[in-house]
């Protein structure tokens, strides 16, 4: 591999530019630091932009490979490229947590200079004239301006320009090695700055070690292509298959893992079972019917038999949707919880002796008293003798991740069951589309509101996964009965739900999820950023779906982007949340204050603009009504 390592100039420039600024800040560090911040959210962003999904994909479609070759690299390609979006994230974050106003403003500006140069290095190297001509010449306008500028060091823009694949391999060589180089000084320098904590020197580390894992991967697919992106002399499939794997198995698709269905069922596929209510059924017993049906007992005999342990000596835990309920008047948002007690005897009668039901507090605490996991479910009248209530948020464990950044915790309960199972409620997302099993287990981890606004180090997406990756469902059970919330915000709640009369079921959460959004008329799973995500953490999206029941979409279902008032209200939603929400204090639905009062007084600009959105949103309910009939 040795020849296809191309340590030229751009690695000794770069050693240079270290040296210079260790010179220049040789008594302060701390400064040559949040240079180093800046240098390195620029960069990240850069390859975030330049490797991105889209590009890599129509570059592959046009080399001279067959599929299997294609597809390997394909996988490769997507998971450097998600790693490097997840660096961005975390050192703007970084930035955000230990810098002043000041610095903020120049990382901004740092990360929005990264894109643009990461779009215009990208249509160099992989777009030709007579594919983009105006693209190519904005590209090119781009790079001579940053070379004017002294911004692309001298050895760089030689590599400006259509070439092999195996070339751009070679290039992205070096330029890993020089992230790598910037990542081990940052280690260095935050050794030397007590306020910065044992876990983000630790999270540096990790850094360094997946710019190691990437500049790898580039040596190998240099080695594996020839000078016209063929497949070289003397290497196969197989041997490439085994030298990605070696790298590490989250660069290959899910069906060259090692992973068995039991261990973690994510993106295997398989049935996905849907029920509706035929003449003459009602809610219990067609739900009781139903978890026969869909072989949960099968799913928790080989969960067993894979762990070695008899049905009694299991620990189940449910992850249901609660705690976005705000009054009893728009039981919209939560799950059935007449549904959550047939569940949990059904999981008792198999010989399961400890049932948990595990939810999460959100950011509705910081506005409301009672929000405690146990005095909403109480409200709710969830309780039963037949399972306990756990509250994640009070029994966070520290746990290391194998992939991810900045979640360091695990309720100690979903931690530890032998078979976990996600209970959602069917909800439309503004952001999402709909949220469905996979994005419900977010709150398992650390709470979700610490990965939404600016000084997050990783996205609320990124740490879902992260714990789905090493903390499954092992099986996945959809509400879609009765008050099922569509419309812009149907996640907080809906005045007008829909009864659709369904259940879904199924193994693979991914699975279950794609075919509950064919449902709602989502052309393709991907248009939800949180399946999207799920598909390249776990290899792909699950190939092999046989449903078995109702397989048609919801009638009148209304989606967030139903009208072209929600659609600009949907693709406002997730900045304006963000920068302009009072960290999420305006977006709160027309809570029940007899019950949850408000913690601190409301002043009179708070007050009307809460009462502004939820008069835009539909934040309220609707007093004395029922539920609007949908599909029946």
């Amino acid at each position: 591999m040795e020849n296809a390592v191309h340590s030229g100039g751009v690695v000794e420039e770069f050693r240079l530019h270290l040296e210079k600024l260790n010179r220049k800040f040789a008594s302060r560090p701390r400064q040559e630091m949040l240079r180093l911040f800046l240098l390195a959210l620029e960069r990240e962003e850069l390859v975030s932009v330049g490797y991105r999904e889209s590009l890599i994909n129509s570059r592959l479609l046009d080399m001279p490979i067959d599929d299997e070759v294609r597809d390997l690299i394909r996988h490769a390609m997507v998971w450097i490229w998600k790693d490097e979006e997840m660096h961005a994230i975390y050192i703007r974050g970084a930035i955000f947590k230990v810098g002043n106003s000041r610095l903020r403003i120049q990382s901004f500006l740092r990360q929005a200079a990264g894109g643009v140069a990461g779009w215009a290095t990208s249509v160099l190297q992989h777009a030709r004239w007579v594919q983009a001509p105006f693209s190519r010449a904005l590209a090119a306008s781009i790079a001579a301006a940053g070379s004017l500028f002294g911004k692309v060091p001298s050895d760089v823009k030689r590599h400006l320009r259509y070439g092999s694949f195996r070339d751009f391999c070679r290039f992205n060589i070096d330029a890993e090695k020089t992230a790598r180089l910037c990542w081990e000084r940052l280690v260095e320098l935050a050794k030397g700055q007590p306020d910065l904590g044992v876990a983000l020197i630790a999270d540096f580390k990790r850094v360094v070690e997946d710019e190691g894992r990437h500049g790898r991967i580039f040596e190998i697919l240099a080695v594996a292509l020839d000078e016209r992106d063929r497949l070289a002399g003397g290497e196969t499939v197989g041997a490439l298959l085994e030298k990605i794997r070696a790298v590490g198995e989250h660069f290959l698709p899910r069906s060259r893992r090692r992973i068995q269905k039991e261990e973690n069922p994510l993106g295997a596929g398989g049935k996905v079972w849907v029920a509706r209510q035929a003449p003459g059924d009602e809610k219990l017993p067609l739900f009781t019917r139903f978890l026969d049906d869909c072989r949960l007992r099968d799913a928790i005999e080989g969960r067993a038999r894979f762990l070695g342990k008899p049905l009694e000596r299991l620990q189940a835990a449910i992850k249901p949707a609660f705690m976005m309920g705000y009054h009893r008047e728009d039981r919209s948002p939560i799950t059935d919880p007449a549904l959550l007690e047939a569940l949990a005897i059904f999981l008792r009668r198999l010989g399961i002796p400890d049932v948990a039901v595990i939810e999460g507090r959100n950011i509705y605490d910081h506005f409301y008293r009672n929000r405690a996991v146990r005095q909403v479910a109480e409200y709710f009248d969830i309780r039963s003798p037949h399972f306990r209530i756990v509250d994640a948020s009070e029994e966070q464990v520290p746990h290391q991740y194998s992939r991810g950044m900045a979640q360091y915790s695990i309720a100690r309960t979903w931690r530890d069951a032998d078979f976990r199972i996600s209970f959602a409620k069917l909800r439309s997302h503004p952001i999402e589309l709909a949220l469905l099993s996979v994005g419900n287990v977010e709150w398992v981890g650390a709470r979700c509101d610490e990965f939404l606004f600016l000084e997050r180090q990783a996205d609320r997406i990124t740490a879902t996964v992260m714990l789905l990756d090493e903390f499954p469902p092992h099986f996945a059970l959809l509400d879609a009965w009765d008050q099922v919330p569509d419309g812009l915000v149907g996640v907080m709640g809906c005045t007008s739900p829909k009864s659709p009369r369904r259940f879904y079921a199924g193994a693979d959460a991914l699975a279950v999820d794609m075919v509950a959004a064919r449902h709602l008329s989502l052309k393709h799973p991907r248009e939800s950023s949180i399946l999207r995500a799920a598909c390249h953490w776990f290899g792909g999206w699950p190939d092999r779906i046989e449903v078995d029941g109702v397989d048609e979409p919801i009638r009148d279902w209304r989606g967030p982007y139903d009208t072209e008032l929600w659609a600009l209200l949907s693709l406002m939603a997730f900045p304006v949340y963000v920068l302009g929400s009072g960290r999420g204090s305006l977006f709160v639905p027309e809570m029940d204050e007899e019950a949850f009062p408000l913690i601190r007084r409301e002043r009179l600009f708070l007050r009307l603009g809460r009462r502004f959105t939820r008069a835009l949103l539909g934040l309220h309910h609707k007093r004395h009504s029922t539920a609007a009939n949908g599909e029946r």
